[in-house]
């Protein structure tokens, strides 16, 4: 199928859609900033191996929207001195990538205040498991299955297909989606009870409940670049690049799994994965602290070996920003209107 091609301009010319995000600028910010000051904290207290490359895509629509002036020039925080800053429980990070500052391209915080009402999830792991790999993610409430097998989910009749089981929980619908094989999928789903609206799962042995979320990211911070400014136009081409850090939020993890994202070696000993069925044309992800999901993507090139390899370069060029230094740049609000 066809797609829209990308804009190939980076950061001063984004690829656009029908909005989904409203821009909230002037009075509105002080406005905004009371309610979500919470939200919007970050920090506070409280040789890869070689993957499977799926075909290459043509490219595809990144669907942001242009801010209306540029960012003010700030300082140079990619390059500054120590190590990174400690990820703390259910805090979301700045994440950027060293050797130019995002100031030069955008950063941004993305914000969703009304992902606490919609779907919540609980992560499940094996021992030996990390993001998107060896694990599942429930997520309650869902829409019932379409398509799938029948199977007993404790006393009641669930529906299975590949990786996923959906079935009737609390007056809805929950699912279950992973790479586990079916029995233990089954498992988790028999384990699986619904707390205040919100799942809860009692972990079996050799299995670990790693997090509890939203569906949506509540929050979202976001540093954008121009291939060319990151040196990676080759093999990515001359469109945009993109760091993302999300914390709490299962729904990330989910659609790794439902996108079949493929292991890709380590960023900063970390297993990573990589898909194309993200944003833009391919995206890079791990997890540098429990709970929190970081990628790099960009869109612009097809995603092929070169583009995989670029990514992955770029990943370990990033850095996690002490909330200091994330605030230095200037982040514009941006506001989603949640379907």
């Amino acid at each position: 199928m066809e797609m829209e091609d990308v804009l190939s301009g980076g950061p001063d010319r984004l690829p656009c859609r029908p909005p989904r995000w409203m821009i909230v600028a002037g009075a509105a910010l002080v406005l905004i900033a009371a309610l979500v000051v919470g939200i919007v904290a970050v920090g506070g207290d409280d040789s890869p191996e070689q993957a499977e490359l799926p075909s290459p895509l043509s490219p595809s629509t990144f669907g942001l929207t242009p801010f209306p002036s540029p960012i003010e020039p700030g300082p140079d925080v990619s390059l500054a001195p120590g190590s990174d800053a400690t990820v703390l429980p259910g805090r979301t990070p700045g994440l950027v990538i060293t050797g130019v500052s995002p100031a030069r391209g955008y950063t941004l915080n993305r914000l969703d205040l009304a992902a606490h009402s919609g779907p919540w999830t609980v992560t499940v792991r094996r021992q030996d498991g990390a993001l998107a790999r060896r694990g599942a993610v429930v997520t309650f409430p869902v829409p019932k299955l379409s398509l799938g097998r029948d199977v007993k989910v404790g006393d009641v009749t669930g529906y299975a297909r590949e990786g996923e089981v959906v079935w009737p929980l609390a007056g809805a619908y929950a699912r279950v989606r992973g790479d586990l094989p079916l029995a233990e999928l089954l498992r988790i789903a028999a384990a699986t009870t619904v707390v205040s609206g919100r799942p809860a799962v009692t972990a079996a042995p050799g299995l670990t409940v790693t997090s509890t979320g939203t569906a949506r990211p509540s929050h979202v911070t976001e540093a954008r670049y121009g291939a060319d400014e990151v040196g990676e136009a080759d093999a990515l081409g001359h469109g945009l690049v993109f760091t993302q850090a999300a914390a709490r939020c299962g729904g990330i993890e989910d659609q790794l799994y439902e996108a079949d994202a493929r292991p890709y070696g380590t960023v900063h000993g970390h297993p990573a994965v990589v898909t194309s069925a993200l944003d833009g044309n391919g995206v890079l992800a791990w997890e540098p602290a429990p709970g929190v999901v970081a990628y790099v993507g960009y869109s612009g090139a097809s995603l092929d070996k070169n583009a995989l390899a670029a990514l992955h370069r770029l990943a370990e060029r990033t850095r996690i920003l002490t909330p200091g230094q994330w605030q230095s740049t200037h982040p514009q609000e941006l506001l989603e209107i949640s379907e």
